[in-house]
């Protein structure tokens, strides 16, 4: 706040916590390619990894340190690892798709657009054994990553002049309106673009590196090119002898500005605790939103107590709606779903 009036955060994370003994992370990321204009086709990549950290005796102290400390446990083991290049044309629709390791299954995948239907699509064509899969998570993702590549693109118009309110495609504003809590009736969104300005451009923070020092935090992510959006995931998994577990997550979009750095556009964290699979608690921390209206929606997240970790997928999109959702949030919800299974896998599970 300055003067009353609610403003718009700019607190990126500094860092992600310190990997715990027993613990298993699973981090992803999805990079998306500039558009040159709505319609244009877009290039998609994207990785996965989930690594169990052993007791070896170098844990971390109880609690989640604000950073990486001097004695990391080192005692790793890759549980499973993907790598995936998609094509998406200029409709949307995917048109290419490569794999590793390779999945008989995503052949079916071909041809679906990047919308509500893909992950419709993917619930009938993804054989059960993989439904949380590393895999699957990662091509769950490519709607949001398309979705998130119209901002590069806005940015990229701007720059070269265009007057923002040309931006918006026909029919955006009755499309967006009460989707989420930013673009709430009489939010600062709407309003812009009702006038005629179109969507406010935020002032994207630098993105923190969040690498800590630790050479196995994350899996191998190159450096972001020039209007190039990006999408990255970190879940951390641990899991107590009597079946009480914890959680924490945290997503970041974020936006290419050349020669390597990135600007930070929508970062959550997010602490989830409870047993035998079943949430007692759930706590959503807004870190980077554009619109001082966003964070509205991390008071909603509460609605999901009492939920299995492994139906979340299903559970959140019709839990969490209209103005008491965020799209970005309910995304970073619905990941935590897949890592159902690897509560098994945690503290040598």
């Amino acid at each position: 706040m300055t003067d009353g009036t609610p403003v718009a955060l700019r607190a990126p994370l500094e860092d992600v916590p310190a990997r715990a003994a027993g613990s298993v992370r699973r981090t992803m990321h999805v990079d998306v390619g500039p558009r040159g204009e709505w319609s244009s086709p877009l290039a998609m990549e994207g990785a996965a990894r989930d690594l169990r950290t052993g007791s070896d005796g170098s844990a971390v102290p109880d609690g989640v340190p604000d950073r990486v400390p001097d004695r990391v446990p080192h005692d790793v083991t890759v549980l499973a690892e993907v790598h995936v290049s998609a094509g998406f044309d200029m409709s949307r629709r995917l048109e290419s798709l490569s794999t590793t390791p390779v999945a008989a299954w995503t052949d079916a995948v071909i041809g679906t657009r990047a919308g509500g239907g893909f992950r419709r699509h993917l619930e009938e064509v993804v054989p059960p054994q993989e439904a949380r899969s590393l895999l699957r998570q990662v091509l769950d993702d490519m709607p949001a990553a398309a979705l998130i590549s119209g901002y590069g693109l806005m940015r990229m118009a701007r720059r070269k002049g265009h007057h923002p309110g040309s931006l918006m495609p026909s029919g955006a504003l009755d499309r967006m309106t009460d989707l989420c809590s930013g673009w709430r009736t009489g939010g600062t969104a709407v309003l812009s673009t009702a006038a005629g300005q179109g969507v406010p451009m935020q002032d994207c923070p630098p993105a923190p590196v969040l690498s800590g020092g630790d050479p196995h935090g994350w899996h191998e992510i190159g450096p972001l090119e020039m209007d190039w959006m990006r999408r990255r995931r970190c879940i951390d998994v641990r899991v107590g002898p009597d079946g009480a577990f914890a959680i924490w997550a945290m997503f970041r979009d974020t936006v290419g500005e050349g020669g390597g750095d990135e600007v930070v556009l929508h970062e959550y964290a997010v602490r989830a605790e409870g047993v035998d699979g079943v949430l007692g608690s759930v706590v959503a921390e807004p870190r980077v939103l554009p619109f001082p209206e966003c964070p509205a929606a991390a008071d909603a997240v509460g609605a999901l107590v009492g939920s299995e970790v492994r139906r979340l997928a299903s559970v959140v999109p019709d839990t969490l709606t209209g103005i008491a959702s965020c799209t970005h949030l309910n995304d970073l919800l619905r990941a935590l779903g897949g890592v159902g299974d690897l509560v098994s896998v945690a503290d040598g599970g």
